[in-house]
């Protein structure tokens, strides 16, 4: 199809361009671009670490062998009536073992007392394998929890680096073969 001729189709020879043509981009819109995308970037990252902290927080995964205790004492007989006989207990002396992978909790809600516990025990050369809150914030003493028998004499040694806190054998608070530490109100000391 052929259009009528009109002044549209007059322009200067000295005009050699045809089409739309662009200015070449400035520095100033080149780096615009790349602020753009370096903040949406640290943004989503944002976003995704505050998300997984809140799941984190809020998920609590029991292990298979709290569950096999609640098996065990649920099928436990009853009594018959008769007198289990004591064994003898032997005295338990605390005994330092580098070995015992040890979590510290911080059960006061001061800040920073997990992290002054632990440097405790760095200096005296635990393997201190996590740091981070307890579930509660409210505990008045430390209690430094010995997963099994095995590991009492370690934690015994524990309370006498940090010269307080009590060391017991709790299955539920520990896993057999690990130290939980749970730093109470009496370990404020550690951040004056």
């Amino acid at each position: 199809m052929k259009y009528p001729k009109d002044r549209f189709d007059d322009f200067p020879s000295s005009l050699k361009r045809r089409g739309a043509h662009r200015a070449p981009r400035t520095r100033a819109s080149k780096l615009s671009s790349w602020l753009i995308a370096a903040v949406s970037f640290v943004l989503l990252v944002g976003i995704g670490v505050g998300v997984m902290w809140m799941i984190d927080r809020q998920v609590q995964f029991t292990s298979q062998a709290m569950e096999d205790q609640q098996e065990q004492t649920e099928t436990t007989p009853p009594a018959t009536g008769e007198p289990e006989p004591t064994p003898t207990e032997e005295e338990v002396v605390a005994e330092h073992d580098p070995e015992v992978p040890v979590t510290v909790l911080n059960g006061a809600g001061i800040g920073g007392l997990a992290g002054a516990a632990s440097d405790v025990l760095y200096a005296n050369e635990w393997n201190v394998v996590l740091v981070t809150d307890a579930d509660s914030s409210d505990n008045a003493t430390t209690t430094i929890a010995a997963g099994s028998e095995d590991e009492l004499p370690a934690a015994m040694a524990l309370a006498e680096d940090f010269g307080f806190g009590e060391a017991v054998v709790d299955p539920e608070l520990a896993q057999p073969g690990e130290i939980v530490v749970v730093v109470g109100q009496d370990g404020s000391g550690l951040v004056e």
